[in-house]
């Protein structure tokens, strides 16, 4: 009885108690980054001076999973134990950009060995820095030129109609014309954009959500299938804006706001 017991026990903890990292593990990633972003397109610094207390510091980094704590969550794997979960190995020190951009889409988009490598390659280059052989050029810009780029994107999409209209005073022809006229937007000023970066991803998910559109509609669909179409094509829109606002802090007006998702 009391085998089974403890056979229904691990199973609980294994499978409904999330596995996440002891303050120590944290601290340890941390340190090991230099606080810095593990992302090669990243290495945002993130601890710095509180400004409002000089004997204080402010953190702004994440000690991610790159295989999940619990299941259902980016890249989990059943093959790993609740000490392995919990472990260093499986952490790599992200800011808070780039801990919610790896796990979008179920984490589809960046599979455990691209995490490892980032992990890897990081560690051996704050290694090498630390011991003279090489320097980090920090771009204090990045940011804040991003947040500009974001922002002019906003902007423009607050003009476009098709993205919050009420469905049944569109008029097909002008909704198809009016998403190409955004793909031509987001292409020409991704020039503008970081590679690699949260604001990169964004925009490329803006960008293949009006491309499915235009490549699955025509302007001279009917009613019911730009209903269908332009329907799901503004929730993936509106997971985006609300990702734009939260990592970058645009401020999102007028009836654009209509297509952020409700909470």
């Amino acid at each position: 009885m009391h085998r089974e017991l403890s056979h229904i026990f691990e199973l609980y903890t294994t499978f409904m108690r999330p596995d996440d990292f002891k303050q120590a593990v944290k601290d340890k990633v941390a340190e090991r980054a230099g606080y810095i972003c593990s992302s090669p397109s990243c290495n945002r610094m993130t601890i710095g001076p509180d400004a409002t207390n000089q004997s204080k510091s402010t953190k702004g980094g994440v000690a991610s999973h790159i295989c999940a704590a619990s299941i259902g969550g980016a890249r989990y794997d059943m093959s790993q134990t609740p000490q392995q979960r919990q472990s260093i190995s499986n952490a790599i020190w992200l800011c808070g950009a780039c801990s919610l951009i790896i796990d979008k889409n179920n984490g589809h988009d960046y599979p455990t060995e691209h995490l490892r490598k980032w992990k890897n390659d990081h560690e051996k280059l704050i290694k090498e820095c630390l011991e003279g052989n090489k320097r980090i050029m920090f771009q204090f810009q990045t940011l804040t030129d991003q947040s500009k780029t974001c922002r002019l994107i906003i902007k423009f999409l607050e003009q476009r109609g098709a993205l919050f209209i009420d469905l049944k005073h569109e008029i097909p022809y002008y909704v198809f014309e009016s998403i190409k006229e955004i793909r031509i937007f987001l292409t020409q000023t991704q020039v503008q954009i970081i590679p690699g970066s949260p604001l990169e991803i964004m925009v490329d998910s803006i960008n293949h959500a009006c491309r499915h559109f235009m490549n699955t509609t025509n302007n001279n669909m009917t009613m019911i299938e730009m209903a269908y179409s332009l329907g799901a094509m503004r929730k993936i829109i509106g997971l985006n804006l609300l990702d734009m606002r939260r990592v970058y802090g645009i401020n999102i007006s007028g009836q654009l706001v209509t297509a952020l998702p409700v909470n």
